[in-house]
C-alpha cells in the first residue's frame, strides 16, 4: 500500500513538472476556475516582462477560443507556440476586450519552484490530510482500514497540493500522455478516493456485506468499474459517464455509514465498535455534509465562499473532519467522548440557527416597522436585537439541551429526571426502610446492573 501511495506521489510530481516546463506564458489558474471555463489569470510563475495581469481572464488564445467546458483531449497547438514565439491573446481586463502579443518562455527551475509553492500553500489543510493518513499508517500499518485512510488521505493531499499546479494555458495543448496523466490524476474522486473511502466504511469498525463474503472481489470491483467508466468517459468525450459515477459514489458513501451506523447499534453490543461508528459518523456529517451545504449555498449564490467570513473559519474544521475522526476511531483515543461531541454539536448547531433566525427575522421586522413610521433606517435598531439575542442565549440553550436530551439522549434526560425526583425524596423521606427502597429502585432504573445489594455502616454509640 505504501508502494502504491509513493508511485501516485512520484507520477504526479514528475507529469506536473514536464508540463510547467513547456513553452507558456508563464502563468498560473486557479482549478476550480478552469474546469468550468473561465481562464481566469491567478499566479504569475516567470521572472520576464509580461504585458498580462493578475486577473485578466483570457477568452482566445491564437485566434482559438478558450473552452467553456472540460476538455477530453488536448487542443490543436496555436501557430508560433514555441520558446521565443509569439502568440495573441484575447483578453477581459476591466470589462474591456484586449488583444496582446505574448512571447512564450519555458519556466526556469526557479520559476517552477515559484509555481509549486504558490499551490502548495494554497489550502494547507491538503497537507493535514496527508499527515494524518501517514501517522495512523505508521501507528497501524497491518489495520486494513488505516492503509485505506492512507490512500484516501495521500490522494487528497497530493493531487491538490501537487498536481494542480499544472492548471495553466499550456495544458490544453500538451502531448497527449501528458495531458492525459493530469486528466486521470484529477479525477482521482472517481477512481481512488471514493471507491477507498467506500471500502473503508464497509470493513471499519466491523465488516459489512459483501466484504465478508467476498472481500476480493469487491475490492476488484470497486476499483475496476470506475477506472473502465473514466476510459469511457475520455473515449465518448462527454462528462455524463463520470459524473453518473460520482452521483452513485456519494451515494454508496451515506449508504454504507448508514448500514455501519444500523448494524453495530442493533446486532452489536460492543461499546467500542459503537463509539468507533459514531466517530467515523461525525466525521462524515462534518466534513461531506458541511462541504455540500456550502457548496450548494455558493450554487444558490446565498454566500460566497470566496469572501464568507464563516466558510473562511469552518474550512479547516469542515476539511479535516473526516480523517481525524477515522484516526481517532482507528487509534481508540478518546473513544468515548463522542457521545459529549455529539451532544454539544447538536445543542450549538441548533442554537446557532435559532438566535440567527431571530437576530434577522427581529432586524427586518424592526426596521420595517420603524421606516414606516420615521421613514428612515435606524442602527438602534441592530442594537436592541444585539441585546435581545443576548437576553436569549442561556434560556434559549436550557430549552434546546432539554430538547435534544429529550429526543436523542432519551435514556440520559430520563436518568436526570430520576435523580432529581430521588432528591427531593432524600429531602422529605424520614423513614430509613422506604429510603433505602427509593435508593435501589433509582439505581435499578438509571444503571440497569444484572445484581445489586445494599451496605450501610452499622451505627456506633459512643462519647
Amino acid at each position: 500500500m505504501l508502494a502504491v501511495v509513493i508511485a501516485l506521489v512520484v507520477v504526479v510530481f514528475v507529469n506536473t513538472i514536464l508540463i510547467l516546463r513547456l513553452p507558456g506564458d508563464g502563468w498560473q489558474m486557479l482549478y476550480n476556475d478552469k474546469d468550468v471555463g473561465n481562464y481566469k489569470l491567478d499566479y504569475f510563475m516567470g521572472d520576464w516582462e509580461t504585458p498580462l495581469q493578475v486577473g485578466d481572464v483570457v477568452t482566445a488564445v491564437g485566434g482559438q477560443a478558450t473552452p467553456t467546458h472540460v476538455q477530453y483531449v488536448p487542443l490543436p497547438t496555436p501557430a508560433n507556440w514555441v520558446e521565443g514565439g509569439t502568440v495573441i491573446y484575447t483578453i477581459q481586463r476591466a470589462g474591456q476586450t484586449l488583444e496582446l502579443p505574448v512571447t512564450l518562455h519555458r519556466l526556469p527551475v526557479r520559476g517552477i519552484l515559484r509555481g509549486l509553492a504558490s499551490t502548495m500553500s494554497e489550502e494547507l489543510t491538503g497537507w493535514s490530510w496527508v499527515l494524518v493518513g501517514l501517522l495512523v499508517f505508521w501507528l497501524r500499518p497491518n489495520n486494513k482500514a488505516a492503509r485505506l485512510l492512507l490512500v484516501v488521505s495521500s490522494s487528497y493531499g497530493i493531487v491538490n497540493q501537487i498536481g494542480l499546479a499544472a492548471t495553466i494555458i499550456p495544458l490544453d495543448f500538451a502531448p497527449l500522455p501528458m495531458w492525459t496523466t493530469y486528466w486521470v490524476s484529477t479525477f482521482f474522486w472517481g477512481w481512488l478516493f471514493f471507491p477507498s473511502l467506500i471500502l473503508l466504511l464497509l470493513v471499519f469498525p466491523l465488516p459489512l456485506w459483501p466484504m465478508t463474503r467476498r472481500p476480493r472481489l469487491t475490492t476488484t470491483l470497486f476499483y475496476a468499474i470506475p477506472v473502465a467508466i473514466m476510459i469511457l468517459t475520455l473515449l465518448v468525450g462527454t462528462d455524463g459517464p463520470a459524473t453518473a459515477l460520482l452521483i452513485v459514489e456519494a451515494v454508496l458513501i451515506f449508504a454504507a455509514a448508514g448500514t455501519a451506523v444500523f448494524q453495530v447499534f442493533r446486532r452489536s453490543h460492543d461499546r467500542v465498535a459503537r463509539a468507533q461508528v459514531s466517530w467515523v459518523a461525525l466525521g462524515i456529517a462534518l466534513s461531506l455534509g458541511g462541504t455540500l451545504l456550502f457548496y450548494l449555498l455558493n450554487w444558490f449564490q446565498l454566500i460566497n465562499l470566496d469572501t464568507n467570513i464563516f466558510w473562511a473559519i469552518l474550512s479547516w474544521p469542515v476539511s479535516l473532519g473526516l480523517p481525524v475522526s477515522f484516526a481517532i476511531a482507528i487509534l481508540r483515543y478518546r473513544l468515548f467522548d463522542i457521545n459529549v461531541i455529539i451532544r454539544k454539536t447538536l445543542v450549538y448547531t441548533l442554537l446557532s440557527a435559532l438566535l440567527a433566525l431571530v437576530y434577522f427575522g427581529s432586524v427586518v421586522l424592526l426596521q420595517t416597522i420603524f421606516e414606516s413610521v420615521a421613514q428612515e433606517r435606524s442602527p438602534f435598531i441592530i442594537v436592541v436585537s444585539t441585546l435581545l439575542i443576548a437576553a436569549l442565549f442561556a434560556p434559549l440553550r436550557q430549552r434546546v439541551q432539554a430538547f435534544i436530551d429529550r429526543r436523542f439522549y432519551r435514556q440520559k434526560y430520563d436518568a436526570q429526571q430520576i435523580l432529581a425526583q430521588f432528591a427531593q425524596t432524600a429531602r422529605d423521606e424520614v423513614e430509613m426502610d422506604v429510603l433505602q427502597a427509593e435508593l435501589l429502585r433509582v439505581v435499578q432504573e438509571t444503571m440497569q446492573p444484572e445484581g445489586m445489594s445494599l451496605w450501610l455502616k452499622p451505627m456506633t454509640t459512643g462519647k
